[in-house]
């Protein structure tokens, strides 16, 4: 799998399998977006001057197997930016081949160049297969409570 990371998404290779991907990713988590919501979403995540990164990971075919988004955040804990993991999602076809370790330790590289200090996400607790790939390369798994509300 190759890497490439986009700030817009002008350059993206594969982009309807991109978005294909991103649809079923948001299915996944409980939300239903068709194809032109998902594009949307996605350029208003990346519009210029956004702090978000989005890693698209391509076979050799140039088609689209994995993608991960995230933001470049600032944090008083840390001591500097770190890099918020929103999403890592790899295609059902190519699950457990090792491309979801291949992704995160692309991102842990890239956000290390990039300035960051620390790398942080939430999933799922039922979600074990995400968390057998968080804890086997090497990220802490915590009990914490997620809060949120729509503005």
């Amino acid at each position: 799998m190759r890497v490439v990371v986009f700030r817009s998404l002008d350059e993206v290779a594969d982009l309807t399998g991109l978005v294909s991907l991103v649809v079923e990713q948001l299915h996944f988590i409980g939300y239903s977006h068709a194809q032109d919501e998902a594009q949307a979403v996605l350029a208003h995540a990346l519009r210029p001057g956004s702090r978000a990164v989005l890693f698209v990971g391509y076979g050799v075919d140039m088609h689209v197997q994995a993608f991960a988004f995230g933001n470049i955040c600032s944090g008083l804990e840390c001591g500097g930016d770190y890099f918020w993991l929103n999403e890592l999602f790899v295609a059902t076809a190519f699950r457990k081949t090792g491309l979801g370790s291949l992704l995160l330790d692309f991102i842990k590289g890239w956000a290390k160049e990039n300035g960051c200090v620390y790398l942080a996400l939430v999933t799922h607790p039922g979600n074990t297969s995400a968390l057998a790939l968080y804890r086997e390369n090497g990220m802490e798994i915590e009990q914490l409570q997620w809060v949120d509300t729509y503005l």
